[in-house]
């Protein structure tokens, strides 16, 4: 059930300057991800704010992704809320859309044991028939941790449990996740400087943000690495490092925001609170840093 592999794009969503969703941008920017080269794309997760916009909205962003993009590149949509059941509303809508598979991410806030976790997806993945359901595991953010124990014990169970989305620096876990191969799940990585070493490890792609700004580097790398170009693939790794250390001082979602704006890919950069607006100067240091980059 390999559906996310290589380079997939955690899409931003882009709003307009009433913090509207900007459909037509959405659709813009659909076909700009297509053209770009990369893989699959990965909308209303983290970097798509999608747990700032409401049901209806979700429904809608999803709907124009597919709408474009859907049979040209795959477009796996992240479903996962604060409740059961607005998770699986969505869940249903992306199958009954066209999505190819969905991401759902862990409860949140709210720390679960391994039983209610379980417990959680298995309801998911239930209610969801054969739609292909990937876990999104981001420890840091939900403040719950999915176990390779877990992942396990939920494939033998259920046929559409695709994968596992793994956004933290944690090499062993992957390394983990990766075990699970024999029930036929997939990893992926979310962390942009550990795309290499998890590639090795038996990663099968990478979800990232910046895939959107800087697509050509981050398909060069998994292209290097696929090839066996190891000392090639790991200069380019280590760039990679490099750029998302210049750019670290910036907020990631406003930074690929900006860039797209400065292409004529979305019509405004504004973020939804709680994100600030970024200032005239951060602008031009985060559009400086990203052609210089390009340039090289």
């Amino acid at each position: 059930m390999s559906i996310l592999q290589g380079i997939v794009c955690a899409n931003i969503t882009p709003f307009d300057d009433e913090k509207n969703v900007d459909y037509e941008s959405v659709r813009k920017m659909a076909r700009y991800l297509k053209d770009s080269g990369i893989h699959a794309v990965y909308p209303l997760g983290t970097n798509g704010e999608g747990l700032a916009l409401t049901i209806e909205e979700r429904k809608r962003v999803a709907e124009i992704m597919i709408e474009e993009i859907a049979g040209k590149i795959y477009v796996a949509v992240q479903c996962g809320t604060q409740t059961l059941e607005d998770t699986i509303e969505l869940v249903i809508h992306a199958k009954k859309a066209g999505a190819d598979a969905a991401g759902v991410v862990s409860p949140f806030f709210f720390r679960q044991s391994d039983k209610a976790l379980e417990e959680y997806y298995s309801m998911v993945l239930e209610a969801a028939g054969d739609f292909p359901i990937y876990i999104y595991n981001i420890p840091a953010n939900t403040n719950n941790d999915v176990s390779a124990e877990i992942v396990k014990r939920l494939a033998a169970e259920y046929d559409n449990l695709a994968g596992v989305k793994f956004s933290y620096p944690d090499i062993m876990r992957i390394c983990e996740y990766v075990n699970t191969r024999e029930e036929g799940l997939d990893t992926l990585i979310g962390c942009d400087k550990l795309i290499y070493p998890a590639y090795k490890s038996g990663a099968v792609g990478t979800v990232t943000g910046p895939a959107a700004v800087f697509p050509d580097i981050f398909i060069k790398l998994w292209e290097l690495a696929a090839a066996g170009n190891d000392s090639e693939a790991l200069e380019l790794q280590y760039q990679i490092q490099k750029n998302s250390d210049r750019l670290a001082p910036y907020q990631e979602i406003p930074m690929i925001k900006q860039y797209l704006q400065s292409i004529g890919v979305i019509k405004s950069d504004i973020c939804r609170i709680p994100f600030y607006a970024i200032s005239d100067k951060e602008k031009s240091e985060v559009l400086a840093i990203i052609k210089e980059i390009k340039r090289n």
